[in-house]
């Protein structure tokens, strides 16, 4: 049956998958850069906007500064507009729900962007929203999609750290250039990488952000060379750490990706790209048991943030049926398959997966019958 699926192809291209986990991996470290939200709340209020979605990293420091535009009702962390608006940050069908009702001028994204990665790939993807600012720690978006944030813009808010030491100058670049990664803006942040590695060539953060900005690009040696000397800063640095086992797994390196993946996922159990990545892993090893396993796990972190599965749905259908579980194997490609989210690509792709799976259980029957609607 395994044989079977492996002749249908992978859910994700080798480059659409880099990107998404390099989009979302991020730094997943604290930043060596003490917040600082003031310019970036100067600039929303010269907007001139009235109403601003913001996600929940970005309420405490609201809060503490009461900006002129920030609603009464938003400075209420019980309230439930705060709460959808937190949620919606890895639920884009909730955003749109929001958004329909509130209307929003425009989105203040703070913290590490794998705390909205849902969210800003659909901004991406639906490119109705422009990028107007982005600076070490937040990205600001207005309605719209024609944008006036240009390269020129970006060099200005690098220029702040002019007065600093290479080392901070260095690491702020990094963190501008981590979150245009994450905005998909490849070119630019490659550009700014390498000012960075002029400022500090050795400093950690600066090499996994290059490491990060490889992935996105599908130069997978590049990457991890970047990593590894990340690593030699830091020898746990677990940015860096993670960037060498994506590279190590895009390389078809499996067994030391694997171990590499594994240790990062026992620091971390909760960490949902991590546990990606592992079960990504695991299936190249055949590890398979494993595999379900993490895949359950992603998909009851899922569903208790309300997000949809349908993806790990996939990926678990797949596993089931590399381990001999044919008909539970069904059960999930249908439930992907009835979730409206599934895009059309990875819809052919389970519908042909299913098939596959149904024929060898069924050999006389449709393998394309009894496949539910969508939603």
């Amino acid at each position: 049956m395994r044989r079977a699926l492996q002749k249908a192809g992978s859910l994700f291209g080798v480059l659409a998958l880099a990107a998404w986990l390099a989009f979302s991996g991020c730094s997943q470290a604290p930043s060596a850069l003490p917040l600082n939200m003031a310019p970036v709340l100067e600039h929303v209020g010269a907007m001139g906007v009235k109403n601003v979605y913001f996600n929940g990293s970005a309420f405490p420091n609201l809060v503490k500064t009461a900006p002129l535009w920030l609603a009464a009702a938003d400075r209420v962390a019980s309230s439930e507009r705060v709460r959808s608006m937190a949620q919606a940050a890895l639920n884009p069908k909730l955003f749109r729900q929001l958004d329909r009702q509130e209307r929003f001028d425009a989105l203040l994204l703070v913290g590490d962007p794998v705390q909205f990665r849902p969210l800003l790939e659909h901004l991406i993807k639906t490119q109705d929203w422009a990028l107007e600012r982005v600076d070490p720690w937040s990205l600001v978006y207005r309605r719209g999609g024609v944008e006036s944030f240009t390269k020129e813009t970006i060099w200005k808010e690098v220029s702040r750290w002019e007065g600093a030491s290479a080392g901070v100058r260095a690491t702020a670049a990094a963190a501008i250039a981590e979150r245009l990664v994450a905005a998909g803006r490849l070119e630019a942040a490659g550009e700014v990488v390498e000012t960075a590695k002029k400022w500090a060539p050795a400093n950690a953060a600066v090499c996994t952000t290059e490491g990060w900005y490889r992935l996105a690009r599908g130069e997978w040696k590049q990457a991890v060379a970047a990593a590894e000397k990340a690593l030699k800063s830091d020898k746990k640095y677990r940015p860096a750490l993670s960037v060498k086992a994506q590279g190590l797994y895009f390389s078809k390196k499996f067994e030391e990706a694997y171990q590499l993946s594994r240790e990062l996922l026992a620091e971390a159990p909760e960490d949902p790209v991590m546990l990606f990545t592992h079960a990504k892993i695991s299936h190249e090893v055949h590890a398979f048991q494993e595999e379900v396993e993490i895949l359950r796990h992603l998909i009851a972190l899922a569903e208790r943030e309300k997000r949809s599965t349908c993806w790990y749905e996939v990926y678990l259908g797949q596993a089931l049926a590399a381990i001999g579980k044919g008909e539970e194997a069904l059960q999930n490609f249908d439930k992907a398959l009835a979730d409206s989210d599934l895009p059309a690509d990875q819809r052919d792709f389970a519908k042909s997966a299913r098939a596959k799976v149904y024929l060898r259980l069924h050999p006389t029957g449709d393998g394309w019958s009894k496949i539910p609607a969508s939603r």
